[in-house]
């Protein structure tokens, strides 16, 4: 091992939003459902998990206050059966498809299981620890209060009361679960569903591709560049030290 050279880390650059793109990102989010949700990433630079998994009841009214505490994240499920192998059965891929196969991948088709294959567990019946899961934030710097500008307070507002005449018309159907951001039925957003939000966010504002992490490196290279001290940043993004806010 000390014979061995390590690789290389190479970092990718950071290229946050301008002021143009930031303002037509701002103007087409709040014409879109759930819109909001990307407000408060460019504005305050909450990571997805955090902001999909924000609730009601981490919103501090009296003092404007949101408490970032918890994330959502969708995890893999595990088999809760005592064969694995076995429970998979009709769903193991035993033959791979011929080199020119174009009838079920765009890419190319996937090599069959291995002969001990364990890796459909989301068919157990007995599966278990997957789904959209709540869980704490990474760190304790990142479980933060960030007091919220006026204007950005009230969009919240009104966001729900949009969300409680969503919740009047589905009556029965709705999942209680006091997201602050949900599908038309109450229930969480998903990740996935909430990066392809993003991707039509984008190309509807006419800006260019990129990763909705980088909406979180625009809220901080803002901060810094309006003068707020590196401290302040530090605290209003949840960064246990400074190596983000050099970069």
């Amino acid at each position: 091992m000390e014979l061995a050279k390590p690789p290389r880390v190479e970092e990718k650059e950071i290229e946050p939003f301008d002021a143009n793109e930031i303002g037509r990102l701002l103007v087409t989010a709040l014409s879109r459902r759930n819109g909001v949700r990307f407000v408060l990433a460019l504005a305050l630079g909450t990571r997805q998990g955090e902001t999909i998994g924000l609730k009601w009841s981490r919103l501090d009214r009296e003092y404007r206050a949101l408490r970032i505490a918890k994330q959502l994240q969708r995890q893999t499920w595990q088999h809760g059966c005592d064969n694995p192998h076995r429970c998979g059965t009709k769903f193991h891929k035993v033959k791979s498809c011929p080199e020119d196969c174009k009838r079920h991948h765009r890419k190319p088709c996937p090599p069959p299981c291995p002969a001990d294959c364990v890796s459909h567990a989301r068919w157990c019946p007995q599966r278990h620890g997957g789904g959209l899961v709540e869980v704490d934030v990474k760190s304790s710097a990142g479980r933060r209060d960030i007091v919220l500008p006026d204007r950005l307070y009230d969009l919240l507002m009104t966001h729900e009361e949009r969300q409680a005449k969503e919740r009047e018309h589905a009556g029965f159907e709705w999942h209680a679960g006091e997201w602050m951001f949900t599908q038309p039925n109450g229930k969480p957003l998903d990740p996935r569903r909430d990066l392809d939000e993003w991707k039509t966010l984008l190309e509807e504002a006419g800006v260019r591709e990129a990763r909705l992490h980088d909406a979180r490196h625009t809220a901080a290279t803002v901060l810094l560049v309006l003068g707020v001290p590196e401290r302040a940043v530090m605290e209003f993004m949840g960064w246990s030290n400074s190596t983000m806010a050099k970069r």
